[in-house]
């Protein structure tokens, strides 16, 4: 793979890589978190963000490398949908002038 090629993919790839990385922080905050039921690990998690984000660095635990593999991978997904069900302007018509010749 030549260095133009690599530099292209990293540029297309960066996006995602970085918002997995920053959710690597979330993974944290709810590991952190306390609670049993959904409800009080959701509560308990919001005093936890500010100590998962004191640290700029991610996580390197395995399951919030999870949740930040999820998250770039999901957004990768989302991307790639939309851009693939991009409608057209009309369906099955010709665009411009042609149309209207005999």
């Amino acid at each position: 793979m030549t260095t133009k090629k690599l530099t292209k993919l990293m540029a297309l790839y960066l996006p995602y890589i970085l918002l997995g990385l920053v959710a690597t922080n979330f993974g944290e905050a709810w590991r952190l978190a306390e609670g049993k039921e959904l409800g009080d690990k959701i509560m308990s998690m919001m005093g936890t963000i500010p100590m998962a984000f004191a640290n700029p660095l991610p996580s390197l635990h395995p399951l919030d490398l999870l949740v930040g593999l999820c998250c770039g991978a999901g957004l990768r997904l989302a991307v790639y949908l939309r851009g693939k069900n991009a409608k057209k302007y009309r369906h099955g018509m010709e665009y411009g002038s042609a149309r209207w010749s005999a």
